[in-house]
């Protein structure tokens, strides 16, 4: 099987014929750039030529670009070929199974007699899976939303988005405890969902903000966006976000696109550790939005 990436592979085939179409329609010749007294002079220089070409001045400047553009392109196309013949060359050196994908290839009675060098995607999950910790804590008053899967959830949007991870097949862990930096002290802070990208064993985090027409809840919500980015949790990198106001209740449609669009590539992931963070504005936050201190 040819290990390439394929989606790649296809971008720098639709370039290059997009720029051999593009150059079909350029000017002949190309631009020569001279300098005087600090300001460019544009010349036309014919392919056969061997003078300095014809000076263009300010009333061709249509066709100062289109030559830029020509040189520009042309660049492109040579690095494009060059880079797709390289992907081509490389793929014949890749065997025919990857080291990862022995194991599943072989029997079942096979399996059953060896020890795999990595734990299969299904192993890896399920060890995934019954990592063990603590749950976060309700008041005693709070309305209990429960999910297919059993747990106990805050609202009914983040009963909807378990729901929907559950029946994806997804693994998530709710209200999983991170360690996140604030005004350099250490906190335990629950992140929503902490869901695992299987294929490439990465995780990432989904926070639901339910209230942002709610002024102080807005007001609390996008400051802890900011220290999650000074932790090294930026937004499209390894912390998404979904959003509700009371007008514009949560369409479960853009969570499930969000999530299938992640794990439908490789990304960055959660960060191995998460950096320290420099010294934030002090906001007085309500300790059940934020976690409890380590």
């Amino acid at each position: 099987m040819i290990r390439i990436n394929n989606e790649r592979v296809g971008f720098l085939q639709d370039t290059i014929k997009k720029q051999k179409k593009r150059l079909t329609k350029a000017p002949s010749g190309y631009l020569r750039i001279a300098e005087r007294d600090g300001k460019p002079q544009y010349y036309h220089v014919e392919s056969k030529s061997r003078g300095p070409g014809q000076y263009l001045d300010s009333k061709q400047l249509d066709l100062v670009k289109k030559l830029a553009q020509k040189s520009y392109d042309q660049k492109v196309l040579r690095a494009a070929e060059q880079e797709l013949k390289a992907w081509m060359m490389l793929a014949s050196f890749f065997p025919d199974q990857t080291l990862e994908e022995v194991y599943g290839l072989l029997s079942p009675s096979r399996q059953s007699l060896v020890c795999p060098l990595l734990p299969t995607d299904e192993e890896y999950r399920k060890a995934w899976e019954a990592v063990d910790y603590e749950p976060g804590w309700f008041k005693k008053n709070d309305p209990e939303y429960w999910t297919d899967r059993g747990e106990r959830v805050r609202s009914k949007s983040e009963q909807l988005i378990a729901n929907l991870l559950y029946r994806l097949g997804i693994p998530y862990r709710y209200e999983y405890p991170i360690k996140i930096k604030v005004n350099g002290k250490t906190e335990i802070w629950r992140p929503d969902f902490m869901i695992l990208d299987v294929k490439h064993r990465k995780e990432f985090f989904l926070e639901h903000l339910g209230m942002l027409d709610n002024a102080e809840y807005a007001r609390v919500a996008f400051h802890k966006m900011m220290v999650y980015e000074q932790n090294g949790l930026y937004e499209g990198q390894g912390m998404y976000y979904s959003y509700e106001t009371a007008g514009a209740p949560l369409d479960i449609r853009y969570v499930e696109a969000v999530v299938r669009r992640v794990l439908s590539k490789e990304t960055g992931g959660v960060p191995h550790s998460f950096s320290t963070a420099p010294a934030v504005e002090t906001v007085p936050l309500p300790d059940e939005f934020w976690g409890e201190p380590e």
